[in-house]
């Protein structure tokens, strides 16, 4: 099989903090976008990563551009950050630390652990030393120094749950210097930068700050925008959707800092590039929750700036319709341009509310099932076996998925946490 790296790299998935989390907390709306996140992430993987499913047939290479993988695993960062602000609202104290912790460990350790063992089932030949890493969250595509730790290859989406850990542990220090939220994502961006322009300084450590930039900028918006007193706000919600494709299939970033000779051939797959995504990221979780701040009409502008002044740029060049990847993404900002004035509620996201609250075991499996499919489904090799063999994948991950969500989970949070 193919070598699950390249497409792990391209995006992946984070996580539903539902069943753990206070009641003000929770957004069925959010967890709507987090459904659809986890859906584009596997798309990725099935319809993207060319026989990841059947060894021996893939549909039409566009139908991997139907999924914004990458900019999704970054908005899980956001969402990540955001729920966390809202659930920790008291001050910084010993017991309310060992509280935090023991939640945290709750909600990821038991789903997280079957996905581990289930993607050692699917590919049961990596080594131990590597495994037992994976257990204690220590996975990443980067080196550490001189020292490699990859994910398990039954399970590379788990890299991002090391990312997850970094930044739960790094709360505790933010949480604990609150006044000085600013001063951590000013310092997130420095070794960001410094990463990019600096090939030499320790890319793990850059990506992590990138990352981590996305983490507080969520942090910063339960803390520090209140939402608006209107019960329902209507806003071009499908605009932005299209949005965030086309700017996860650009990569303006990372393009504009090659094309004026900024190039980091060693960059991780987190990195200073991404900041392009940020902005489409704050502007959909902002309209969905109501949270406006002075300024946000630019905000708008520039998620749509981003993307025109990407597709200009090729088209000046001439060169828009020389990949399906341009070609694609043009589609996505034009139809964007088109559906402006097209305004929905929010409300619509409830649909895939169900969706986002099995996400996390959803996004964890997705990817050791795809691999059994592939390894030991009996019809492989055309359009309606391919067609079928998707359709159980999927219904075994959401069966799967919910029953570890909606029974096993909530017996673990009973008995720890009661």
């Amino acid at each position: 099989m193919e070598s699950m790296t390249t497409t792990t790299q391209a995006g992946t998935d984070s996580k539903c903090d539902y069943p753990l989390e206070k009641k003000s907390s929770y957004d069925s709306n959010l967890e709507g976008v987090r459904g659809l996140a986890a859906l584009s992430v596997a798309s990725r993987h099935i319809l993207g990563q060319k026989n990841y499913l059947d060894p021996t047939y893939h549909p039409n290479i566009y139908f991997g551009y139907l999924q914004a993988a990458h900019s999704a695993v970054l908005l899980f960062f956001v969402l990540s950050g955001y729920v966390i602000g809202l659930t920790i609202i008291k001050d910084y104290a010993n017991q309310e630390l060992g509280s935090y912790i023991l939640r945290r460990a709750v909600r990821i350790l038991p789903i997280y652990l079957i996905a581990i063992s289930l993607g050692v089932l699917a590919e049961p030949n990596d080594e131990l030393n590597l495994i037992i890493g994976n257990f204690f969250f220590l996975q990443n595509f980067d080196k550490y120094f001189n020292f490699s730790l990859h994910p398990i290859a039954g399970d590379a989406a788990v890299w991002s749950l090391n990312y997850e850990v970094v930044y739960y542990l790094g709360f505790i220090l933010v949480w604990w210097l609150k006044p000085k939220i600013l001063v951590f994502l000013v310092m997130a961006i420095l070794v960001s930068v410094i990463g990019w322009f600096f090939p030499l300084f320790p890319q793990f450590i850059a990506a992590y700050a990138s990352g981590w930039i996305f983490w507080l900028t969520g942090l910063l918006l339960a803390w520090k925008i209140k939402p608006s007193g209107q019960t329902e706000s209507l806003f071009p919600l499908i605009s932005y959707i299209l949005l965030f494709h086309a700017t996860n299939h650009w990569v303006t970033g990372q393009s504009i800092l090659i094309g004026i000779g900024f190039n980091n051939p060693v960059a991780s797959f987190v990195n200073f590039s991404d900041l392009t995504i940020l902005p489409i990221c704050i502007l959909i979780i902002c309209e969905i929750t109501r949270r406006y701040f002075v300024g946000f009409i630019y905000l708008r502008l520039i998620c749509f700036l981003i993307p025109i002044f990407h597709m200009t740029w090729l088209i000046a060049n001439g060169s828009v319709l020389q990949d399906p990847q341009s070609l694609v993404a043009s589609l996505f900002t034009m139809t964007a341009i088109f559906l402006i004035k097209y305004e929905t509620s929010a409300d619509i996201l409830k649909k895939a509310t169900f969706m986002g609250r099995i996400s996390y075991a959803f996004y964890l499996l997705h990817m050791p099932i795809a691999i059994l499919m592939h390894k030991y489904f009996p019809w492989q090799g055309t359009a309606f076996s391919f067609s079928l063999g998707l359709l159980i994948w999927l219904c075994i991950t959401i069966l799967l998925s919910a029953f570890l969500e909606f029974i096993i989970q909530p017996k673990i949070k009973q008995y720890w946490l009661g």
